[in-house]
């Protein structure tokens, strides 16, 4: 049996995206699911009251400034 390593390329945490042209949040926590579904928990302030969701890097309108993004790896 052999094992083939496998990487996948998620943004750090910390990272400030745009929802929206008007909306910037900042990635908060990265969950990775089976079939390496990477989803993003973004969090921002609406007034005073602060919002958090769960987003596809897709969904992003744009990503800020950063380094490229990490890559992980799995041996499976």
């Amino acid at each position: 049996m052999t094992t083939a390593k496998k990487t996948l390329d998620v943004y750090e945490i910390g990272t400030e995206v745009s929802l929206t042209e008007e909306i910037s949040a900042k990635i908060i926590t990265v969950a990775i699911h089976s079939d390496n579904v990477i989803q993003y928990e973004c969090a921002w302030w609406s007034g005073e009251s602060r919002t958090r969701e769960w987003f596809a890097a897709s969904d992003f309108f744009k990503v800020g400034e950063q380094k490229a993004p990490v890559k992980i790896g799995f041996l499976r």
